[in-house]
């Protein structure tokens, strides 16, 4: 069980590594390239949103196998959820960015009020990797700065808690819990 919880930790590094690698290539002026290409690049519309339901009730959630889990995955344990619907594919750059054209980041009401205060000191505008350039918004990937136009249907990333919060109450909804999530996954 060591060489697999290494295995397993071996992973979480890589993962970290391209991430690490991402943020120093943004923060260079330069913008320089990690890989040619993009993920959904070209793709110009998403998949029709659909809500799927959930009945609730009391279900188990946590680790039921035997192999490899992460300590923070067990025990296995009951939890009551109400009925609950969730969108059946993720939001998208370009849902995100009616938020933002609706004054999204101007508006304390659709913020908690610890990430009201972090949008106005840390002056945030836009998701992380996103700027305005005069061609219009770019998000900058591992293959570069790409327009925005090239990825409106791919998942939007890279967004705080607060942000994801705040444009589920623009969008009528609010975030799942890890209950729910879990129970939907199961």
């Amino acid at each position: 069980t060591r060489v697999v919880l290494g295995l397993n930790h071996e992973q979480q590094h890589q993962e970290l590594l391209l991430t690490d690698v991402k943020h120093a290539f943004w923060s260079n002026p330069l913008h320089p390239v990690y890989a040619k290409g993009g993920i959904g690049a070209g793709t110009r519309q998403p998949a029709p949103l659909e809500w799927v339901e959930f009945a609730g009730g009391v279900g188990k959630i946590g680790y039921a196998g035997s192999d490899f889990c992460f300590d923070n995955e067990t025990p296995r344990h009951r939890v009551f959820t109400e009925p609950f619907r969730l969108a059946s594919r993720p939001v998208t750059c370009g849902e995100y960015r009616e938020f933002m054209e609706d004054g999204g980041y101007a508006r304390p009401e659709l913020w908690l009020a610890e990430g009201w205060a972090t949008v106005q000191s840390e002056r945030w505008e836009a998701p992380l990797y996103w700027r305005q350039a005069e061609s219009g918004w770019q998000v900058f990937t591992l293959g570069g700065l790409m327009p925005l136009e090239e990825l409106l249907a791919t998942p939007v990333c890279h967004v705080s808690y607060f942000e994801a919060d705040a444009y589920a109450r623009w969008a009528g909804k609010r975030l799942p819990t890890e209950a729910e999530w879990e129970t939907a996954a199961a």
